[in-house]
């Protein structure tokens, strides 16, 4: 048996591989942030915008000088919370508020429950995460970073 074992170990290690993936490049991490915050302007509200890469890290950012500078840690913050949680920041704040189970996940200092982050899925990948703060609300941050997410990936 023991044999048996180390046979279908060194087999399936035999056929060990690395995967491919797509990758958020510095190129559309750029084209991404400009495209939300063009999208947040049509709306009439400049913003912060964060761009994460595939390992969650920070790639690009922006913030119209007219935005607090607070803003710039709040997008990068929903950011990360909607590359973590693979869900929009806004649908999870709205599930933790009806989930009493769910109430102590504001005290983790990474995350944002506030609407504006949103993961970037592209060839059922997720890509990495836009974080949108101070466009005029959780939904209207939610709004600019969708409709930027969308308008990139339809570029490519």
């Amino acid at each position: 048996m023991a044999l048996l074992s180390s046979v279908l170990l060194l087999s399936s290690l035999a056929h060990a591989e690395f995967k491919t993936a797509p990758v958020m490049s510095l190129e559309v991490a750029k084209l991404m942030a400009s495209n939300v915050m063009l999208a947040c302007q049509k709306q009439a509200k400049p913003a912060a915008v964060v761009i994460l890469d595939q390992g969650g890290n920070l790639l690009a950012s922006q913030r119209h000088e007219s935005v607090g500078i607070h803003n710039l840690i709040a997008a990068e913050r929903k950011a990360f919370t909607a590359y973590s949680t693979k869900t929009s920041t806004l649908d999870f704040m709205r599930n933790a508020q009806k989930n009493p189970d769910a109430q102590n996940l504001n005290s983790l200092p990474e995350l944002l429950l506030l609407g504006g982050g949103v993961p970037v899925i592209y060839q059922n990948q997720i890509v990495g995460a836009v974080g949108v703060a101070g466009a005029g609300g959780s939904v209207q941050d939610h709004q600019c970073a969708n409709s930027g997410i969308q308008t990139t990936l339809k570029q490519l």
